[in-house]
């Protein structure tokens, strides 16, 4: 729903099952394209997502983000777009992710944690881009990867194994995580696994789409699966259901570590439909 008020377009989103408020937040033109003013988010489960402050669609002030179990996600500082003092993240677990300090006006230094505690990366940003010298880690505290950015761009880099030893071939330092056949074998997964509910029928032809948050961790496996874009109970125990037992993935790695990757899936239900 989006309605006029002296300070903007206010736009307030729900979820269909629920009722629960989704977004409430002020833009400045009528299709909602940029935001200014206050902004609320909430997951499906009612708890807050992300509150703060936009002017031209930049944050500004104090801009706060929840994971759907209440932690807090990144907390920082904002004025015109850019990180005013500190930046802190964090996991779902509470251990830090990283933390960014503002040492002028563009350079910024970056440190990183996994999930566990031990150190993942440092180096430092001109505003949002890598400089100079960055170095990753293995989860067992070895360097990983030395990486030398100029603007941004990487132009030079070594890498190497968990017992500190320089590696030759670096083809697969990097790589998303992907499903065993790729793109086409997991739509054939989903399309196979998943049914109509048997209590439920619509009159006509129809599709319901559920949206399903998970994580492929470390060793490949689907872990932290919850339903972000609920529709009915029903479907959603389904979907639910079908993701967490998928066969394990191939972990994607950055900067040569096997890392845990995030992803957001649109599940399908089709009904009258051969």
């Amino acid at each position: 729903m989006v309605q006029k008020t002296d300070s903007g377009w206010l736009r307030t989103d729900y979820y269909y099952r629920s009722g629960q408020l989704q977004m409430d937040a002020l833009y400045e033109d009528e299709a909602c394209k940029v935001q200014t003013g206050h902004c609320y988010y909430y997951h499906a489960n009612g708890r807050p997502s992300a509150t703060g402050r936009r002017v031209h669609g930049k944050n500004e002030g104090i801009c706060l983000s929840y994971y759907s179990n209440g932690m807090m996600s990144d907390s920082a500082n904002f004025q015109n777009g850019l990180v005013v003092d500190k930046r802190f993240r964090w996991h779902t677990n509470g251990f830090p992710y990283d933390s960014t300090s503002r040492l002028n006006d563009s350079l910024y230094v970056r440190v990183s944690w996994f999930d566990d505690g031990s150190p993942s990366s440092a180096g430092y940003m001109v505003f949002d881009k890598p400089e100079g010298k960055w170095q990753y880690f293995h989860h067992n505290g070895q360097r990983a990867a030395l990486e030398i950015y100029n603007d941004g761009k990487l132009v030079g880099a070594e890498y190497f194994d968990e017992s500190g030893k320089l590696i030759q071939d670096t083809s697969a330092v990097n790589r998303e995580s992907s499903f065993k056949g790729g793109e086409e074998a997991w739509r054939k997964y989903l399309q196979k696994n998943l049914h109509w509910p048997q209590r439920l029928e619509f009159k006509t032809a129809a599709a319901v789409t559920i949206g399903v948050d998970f994580v492929v961790d470390e060793n490949g496996k689907v872990i932290n699966a919850e339903v972000w874009m609920p529709f009915h109970e029903e479907f959603d125990k389904i979907a639910l259901k079908v993701i967490k037992n998928s066969p394990p993935w191939s972990p994607a790695i950055s900067h040569n570590r096997k890392v845990k990757a995030f992803r957001r899936q649109p599940v399908t239900f089709t009904w009258g439909e051969e």
